[in-house]
């Protein structure tokens, strides 16, 4: 139990009990952007960048939020420059349909554009384009006003009748500087929608990176997007933010990635808390289908096929609840195997505040990751071996002591049990968590390397290191020397 992703598996196996000891073995991370670092907007790519001198910036410049999407052109261009959405009509929970109004809009902002353009290549808008069988069943150009340079934050809005018989297969919208057209325009909050309800655009509000997505319960109270405060790498991480205990929820959630039926995977991240709201038995948890409404951790769905233009869910909403025992923590890293089920074709994960969740948590280095077992032994235990398993919870005086730069920690458990060791310095402030997790009955070490939660050497002195097992509770002294 000692190294992060080695683990001792026990089994028992009809009546017989057998030791398997067994490596975890993790394969490559499936999730798109799990480290947040790649800083591009998710379902839009780029058209034409550099013609022009043009530049395409996901703008932290917004009319609400956090970004926009905004187009810099300072001289003619060979081609139209923008962004380009991917198609909409059935991605998703979308499903395009015919004989319904489709109204679509966007908010624009513009600064040293040309005016008073005369031939749609000096025109700045957003074309909406529907087509079905590869016949345009509208081509929508809504224009900006160029009857000044620079003008605020400003709404355009248009409609079509998509007739009966024409049911959309292509919902895209573009976002375009004709080849005439020069000067900066911010675009934000582009919609197109029915009602009756049968489609949106997906990250029409820039908010949300490659790979993710972001959703807030009705009026967005609460915050669920990057930032910059803290990573446990890079630069970037994911927050959510909740003041309140209102009655709502939140998450920023990954797409699905393909997996494969009756497959073992490892689903994990890093995540720090602050002023989160807790409970005296709120630990950490394996995986669970239990809805608990004052929790927060990780949430992950198996998807059916087909994965890009359906949300088929099966076996439905899978919880990983983080420790909220204390209000606020380091960096913690959270980590659950779940086997797929036989018609999973897909998998996705996300942060997740429940309904009356409160407080700050940051997410960062998403993973989902295939696995195996690698089965190095199969023993099945004599009576005196099984006579001498732990009889007692017990926490063991470091080795060696004083030490440098690493010490060896061993605790036994009688049985079962959720197992939470900390290390803490002389004035009570955690530095290291070693294991969070639900442990089997055996004999246990770990090993300190004299970091902190976030790789970082600790200096000379005087440590405490803490083992809570159920109610059982052992603290010990040891001494780092350099």
């Amino acid at each position: 139990m000692g190294w992060k992703g080695t683990r001792v598996i026990f089994a028992m196996v009809f009546s017989v009990l057998l030791i398997l000891p067994a490596l975890v073995l993790a394969q490559t991370n499936l999730i798109v952007n799990g480290d947040l670092e790649v800083l591009e907007p998710n379902f839009w790519h780029k058209m034409n960048e550099g013609d022009g001198g043009s530049e395409l910036v996901w703008s932290r410049d917004a009319y609400e939020g956090d970004r926009s999407f905004a187009v810099f052109k300072p001289s003619a261009s060979s081609a139209p420059v923008g962004w380009v959405s991917v198609n909409n009509a059935n991605l998703y929970w979308n499903n395009a349909a015919d004989n319904v109004l489709y109204q679509y809009g966007f908010w624009a902002r513009t600064e040293g554009v040309n005016t008073n353009p005369t031939t749609d290549d000096e025109k700045i808008g957003v074309y909406f384009k529907i087509y079905s069988g590869g016949v345009a069943v509208s081509e929508e150009f809504v224009v900006v006003d160029q009857s000044v340079s620079t003008k605020d934050w400003t709404k355009y809005t248009g409609a079509v009748l998509v007739p009966q018989g024409s049911k959309p297969d292509s919902v895209v919208a573009v976002i375009q500087f004709g080849k005439q057209a020069t000067g900066k325009a911010w675009f934000d909050n582009l919609y197109i929608g029915t009602d009756p309800w049968s489609l949106g655009l997906f990250n029409g509000d820039a908010e949300t990176p490659v790979g993710w997505l972001n959703w807030t319960h009705r009026d967005k109270i609460g915050y669920a997007n990057l930032d910059t405060t803290y990573a446990h790498s890079g630069k970037y991480s994911a927050v959510m933010i909740e003041r309140d205990d209102n009655d709502d929820e939140m998450v920023f959630y990954s797409e699905p990635v393909p997996v494969e039926p009756n497959r073992w995977y490892k689903i994990s991240v890093w995540a720090k808390m602050d002023s989160v709201n807790t409970g005296p038995d709120w630990y950490a948890t394996n995986v669970t289908k239990a809805y608990d409404k004052d929790r927060l951790g990780l949430c992950f769905f198996y998807h059916r096929a087909p994965i890009r233009t359906a949300w088929d869910l099966t076996e439905g909403d899978q919880f990983v609840y983080f420790d909220q025992r204390d209000s606020s923590s380091g960096w913690v890293y959270y980590t659950v195997i779940s086997k797929s089920p036989p018609d999973a074709a897909g998998l996705s994960m996300r942060a997740r505040f429940n309904t009356f969740t409160k407080g700050k948590v940051w997410y960062d280095e998403f993973s989902i990751e295939p696995v195996k077992f690698v089965v190095t032994g199969v023993e099945e235990l004599t009576p005196e071996e099984i006579r001498n398993l732990p009889t007692d919870f017990a926490l063991k005086q470091n080795y060696p002591n004083p030490f440098n730069p690493t010490t060896v920690i061993e605790y036994t458990l009688p049985k079962a049990a959720h197992v939470k060791l900390e290390i803490f310095d002389l004035m009570g402030r955690k530095v290291r968590t070693l294991e969070n997790a639900m442990v089997p009955a055996g004999r246990y070490r770990l090993i300190w390397n004299a970091r902190n939660d976030a790789g970082e050497r600790v200096p000379s002195g005087i440590y405490f290191y803490r083992l809570q097992a159920g109610d059982y509770v052992s603290m010990k002294k040891m001494v780092l020397m350099k």
